[in-house]
């Protein structure tokens, strides 16, 4: 095993790489940050911005319907983007001169998203009247999609291609995940420090985000194509023809049990991130706290995410991977119970009794912000989510790292270096499985009778129609995720086969000389 370990510390080219240090980590990870400043309201904020009533009124299931739309022009994007990064060797890398064009689009498309610089009305096209606000939509998200394709896909695979070691790509992940969930706690802030200020529309708070994220974005990547290497590659192979390319990643069979497991995760998720805000509005009642609940969930990821990479050093990342998503379905299951259970059973919790200890005009001033709110479900709804939250981490940094071990695989299939291609399929099939996840999430909703517009203290939203807003918040989600369990318990790239496979490279690279 050592001989195993010394092998897969060198690079294809046979040279011995240094394990990487904590600033190179930090700064290939840091740009994460403005990405989940705005990645959290592309998530959950995003559909209520265009269809509440303190947004732009439009109609949630068309809403849902063209977000889906757009994501379906990746079909054509990723796959060039990931091919010609593949192949596109620059004295700057491979990598980094698409991570610098990307961003500034990136940019653009987000602020024409969320900062519409147009007031939408009703007008009529070749006999059709309809609000501008749909035909934007779709533009906006689009052009954000794109820039996200043009820098995403490149920097996962520089991220891939930054260690061959098992351990070190879970770091390398994690790192990435751990300043991610950084930028996703101040988004989650942000709505709870603006309502002091008497900002309490999803508008305002998506703004600030968006100021925010264009601020940081761009000296943060720059820092990142400084500071961050990007290794030669060496391949023993002429190139390989796009189709042909193609044809390999598709006979690689981890990497497409990767692709059954997480189509139906990223379903899940794009559920539940697009009725969360729903949920706690209209099922909670708790709208304007929605960024206190935010908040606590994403420090939870953070906190877990050592923990989650120290069991996935024990028993592998496949298998830790299976924990985190019967601890997630665990807490998912009780949500629903939460609406239907009747409030004496959540006296204990009530914020009356545990903020009782403080002077009496602070406990006032406390009680005061909670009038209206039945204060006894929502602490407990906040436990319950940070439990739940904790296993965020996990399902988005392990499935990323097990993703550029796959990459391995492949190389000692071809002899070529397509981390690009990989990365750009994986990006491919995630959003098109989010975006349907987004419109089954908020199909459902509406084909149960939801109205979005309705006001939650004065609603016309019937007990079933909530509660079925609340499973398809938490439940269905859940068993989707489920849908891993059996793939992953029989998963075949283990550490040790990562190791000869790596061995088997290294070996291919010498003869190449």
């Amino acid at each position: 095993m050592a001989e195993l370990a010394e092998a897969g510390a060198a690079d294809q080219t046979g040279t011995e790489r240094k394990p990487l240090s904590r600033y190179v980590l930090a700064s290939y990870g840091a740009p994460a940050v403005p990405l989940a400043l705005v990645g959290l309201p592309m998530a959950v904020y995003l559909p209520p911005l265009y269809s509440d009533s303190d947004g732009f009124g439009l109609s949630l299931v068309m809403v849902g319907l063209i977000i889906t739309l757009s994501r379906f022009t990746d079909v054509i994007t990723d796959p060039i983007i990931g091919f010609v990064s593949d192949r596109w060797h620059t004295r700057w890398g491979r990598r980094k001169p698409f991570v610098l064009i990307g961003t500034p689009i990136y940019i653009v498309g987000i602020w024409l998203l969320f900062v519409p610089p147009v007031e939408f009305s009703e007008v009529s096209f070749l006999g059709w009247s309809f609000n501008s606000g749909y035909p934007w939509l779709f533009m906006a998200v689009a052009v954000t999609y794109l820039g996200s394709t043009i820098k995403d896909l490149p920097y996962s695979a520089w991220g891939a291609e930054l260690s061959n070691d098992y351990n070190e790509r879970t770091l390398i992940t994690s790192w990435r995940e751990g300043f991610g969930v950084t930028g996703s706690l101040i988004s989650a802030f942000t709505p709870a420090v603006i309502l002091f200020f008497g900002y309490t529309r999803p508008a305002d708070a998506v703004f600030f985000l968006t100021i925010a994220m264009a601020v940081l974005m761009v000296p943060l990547v720059t820092n990142a194509v400084v500071a961050v290497p990007e290794w030669p590659v060496k391949e023993t192979r002429e190139r390989l023809p796009l189709m042909q390319s193609l044809r390999y990643v598709m006979r690689n069979g981890p990497f497409m049990r990767l692709m059954v497991i997480f189509t139906f995760s990223a379903m899940g998720s794009a559920m539940t991130n697009s009725l969360s805000f729903y949920f706690v509005k209209h099922v909670m009642l708790a709208g304007e706290l929605y960024g206190l609940y935010l908040a606590p969930y994403f420090l939870c990821q953070i906190a877990a995410i050592p923990l989650w990479l120290k069991l996935s050093r024990k028993i592998g990342k496949h298998r830790a991977t299976m924990v985190a998503i019967g601890w997630y379905a665990v807490w998912a299951s009780l949500l629903p119970l939460i609406y239907i259970a009747p409030q004496e059973w959540f006296t204990v919790f009530r914020v009356e009794l545990l903020m009782s200890f403080l002077p009496t005009e602070t406990y006032q001033s406390m009680v005061s912000y909670f009038e209206g709110i039945e204060t006894g479900k929502f602490v407990f709804f906040l436990i319950v989510m940070c439990l739940k939250g904790s296993a965020i981490g996990a399902l988005a940094a392990l499935p990323r790292a097990m993703a550029a071990d796959v990459v391995d695989l492949d190389t000692a299939q071809t002899g070529k270096q397509q981390a690009g291609a990989y990365f750009s399929i994986w990006s491919m099939v995630q959003k098109a499985s989010y975006a349907l996840g987004i419109f089954i999430g908020t199909g459902l909703a509406v084909a149960f009778g939801f109205n979005s517009l309705a006001d939650p203290m004065n609603t016309d939203n019937t007990w079933f129609t909530l509660f079925m807003l609340a499973c398809l918040y938490s439940v269905i989600p859940a068993l989707f995720k489920f849908v891993a369990m059996p793939l992953l318990w029989h998963y075949p790239l283990t550490e040790e086969k990562l190791r000869n496979i790596q061995l088997e490279i290294k070996a291919k690279a010498a003869a190449a000389g």
